[in-house]
């Protein structure tokens, strides 16, 4: 089925979209430099950090839309740099510098648009959560997985193992009862995804900890080399989703491919002593 598209124009410059596509994809075709901070490709639009501000005209009607999460239509008028859409994001970084006024992230994308110093107080000055939800996200996408749901112990309807708390400026990211996380299998999904670098880990007596969700996996080591890598938890549910047994699965990337290459060139002296006849196959 062909995609039906529309015609847009992007700050002055008429373009061809795909019809129900975000505004950001499209302004982002054309190179624009949009700030983002809770958005992910992976991810479906959250619209909660609000810094991707851009100005939309439709039918004669102009309005401050999130980039991420308006779709493209035809005829709609796009601009990304106007006075308004600059002033939008300018607050707005203003409110996140004073939230988190350590974050380097923060900092530099807050002086891009002119923003130095926080102009609020901070009750918290080491907060470094912006509440942009992508651990949440990131978390619950993986945990939808059946699998993993079965081996955590866990429902659909409760499918991510941390989640919103707490409201207004007690708001916070955390484990459920703020309890020791036993659905976190140590994917690191929330790690990679955070845009500030708040959540981080940490590795300690053969364990790999996040104390923002209270959350200790046990590494796995390399049956070859020692090596620390994935964890346990995770290798135990890679067994469990396969049909048949994986092959080198208690093996490091390193310690596989040199397994490969071995077995490789073993598959390769065998084949070489059948062409020249050295080994007799009855």
């Amino acid at each position: 089925m062909t995609e039906k598209t529309v015609t847009v124009t992007i700050d002055g410059e008429e373009v061809q979209a795909r019809e129900g596509e975000m505004v950001l994809a499209a302004c982002r075709r054309l190179g624009k430099d949009i700030p983002t901070l809770c958005h992910h490709d992976a991810l479906e639009p959250y619209a909660s950090c609000r810094v991707c501000m851009v100005e939309v005209t439709v039918r004669g009607w102009t309005s401050l839309v999130t980039a991420c999460h308006y779709p493209v239509r035809d005829g709609l008028i796009v601009r990304t740099d106007s006075e308004a859409v600059l002033e939008a994001r300018r607050v707005v970084l203003e409110l996140l510098l004073s939230r988190c006024p350590k974050s380097e992230v923060i900092r530099d994308l807050a002086a891009q648009y002119g923003v130095t110093e926080p102009p609020y107080e901070c009750d918290d000055p080491d907060e470094g959560c912006i509440l942009c939800g992508l651990c949440v996200r990131i978390c619950a996408a993986v945990m939808e997985d059946p699998s993993l749901r079965k081996e955590a112990g866990t429902s659909r309807a409760s499918a991510g193992g941390i989640g919103f708390a707490g409201r207004g400026v007690d708001r916070k990211v955390t484990s459920p009862f703020e309890l020791p996380l036993e659905q976190c299998i140590g994917c690191e999904a929330c790690i990679n995804v955070c845009p500030t670098g708040y959540v981080m880990k940490r590795l300690e007596a053969g364990k790999l900890i996040i104390d923002s969700w209270h959350a200790e996996v046990e590494e796995h080591r390399c049956a070859s080399c020692g090596k620390a890598f994935l964890t346990e938890k995770q290798i135990a549910l890679i067994k469990e989703r396969s049909e048949k047994e994986v092959e080198g699965i208690e093996l490091c990337p390193s310690c596989r491919r040199k397994k490969a290459g071995e077995d490789l060139k073993s598959a390769s002296k065998a084949m070489n002593a059948l062409k020249t006849g050295t080994i007799h196959v009855p």
